[in-house]
């Protein structure tokens, strides 16, 4: 019983988790986010600039 409700906390906890840490990333924008930003060629890089 108190592996059950441990392992429920830590799914659900895991998924709160992440869910903050998508909505956080999709308010920065899609570009702000990106692993590849650097060197993307879409035109994310001219307002990258922009506001750098």
């Amino acid at each position: 019983m108190m592996a059950s409700i441990i392992i429920g906390v830590l799914i659900f906890g895991y998924a709160a988790f992440t869910l903050f840490k998508f909505f956080k990333k999709s308010k920065q924008g899609a570009c702000a986010h990106c692993s590849i930003k650097e060197s993307c060629q879409s035109g994310c890089n001219t307002v990258l600039k922009k506001q750098g």
